[in-house]
């Protein structure tokens, strides 16, 4: 039987604040760069046509480039997955060190979701999973989009496994799952 593995993306629009300062850090950057010409390097390439062409470098251009990449970095570390085993969560793809945690269905206690004013105009959230073994928050997903439906769709799927597991344990859970088929 074949396995579907949901990813769950952090997604671009998590990062309004962070793009909102990018944005001005880019304007900033042009006002500084006419305000200071010192900061913009010229260096001559060679000629075209009778043409002399040169190459000008705004120094101040590295502060957006710089939050441009911070922000890339911030989406792209991190992947949600969610399969027909159960939850998990890999932060740090791109790092040196990375952590991967998986909870299985059976094994979650609580699912909360957590959105400020501004996610919930964008449709993003933080969700929340707690389990059994420990008192707190066991995994959180970060930015991701519609959280209310996801969170409903792991709700769904923790009481199928829970009820299943009540009823008869040596029957296929895949057979009521949906996330094992398709």
């Amino acid at each position: 039987m074949e396995r579907r593995t949901i990813v769950i993306p952090k997604v671009w629009r998590s990062e309004v604040p962070r793009l909102i300062v990018l944005a001005l850090l880019a304007v900033a950057s042009v006002v500084l760069s006419q305000l200071f010409p010192w900061s913009v390097l010229t260096a001559p390439i060679g000629s075209i046509g009778g043409y002399q062409v040169s190459l000008s470098l705004p120094l101040f251009w590295l502060l957006p480039l710089m939050g441009f990449f911070e922000v890339a970095f911030r989406i792209y570390n991190v992947r949600y997955l969610i399969d027909a085993r159960g939850i998990e969560a890999r932060i740090g793809i791109l790092s040196l060190n990375q952590s991967i945690t998986r909870i299985r269905f059976e094994d979650i206690r609580s699912i909360e979701t957590h959105q400020t004013l501004l996610e919930r105009i964008l449709n993003v959230g933080l969700i929340e999973m707690g389990t059994a073994a420990s008192a707190g928050v066991e995994l959180v997903f970060r930015g991701v989009a519609r959280p209310k439906e996801v969170q409903d769709m792991l709700q769904r799927e923790r009481d199928v496994r829970v009820r299943l597991n009540r009823s008869d344990p040596a029957e296929n859970i895949e057979q009521d799952s949906y996330i094992g088929n398709e």
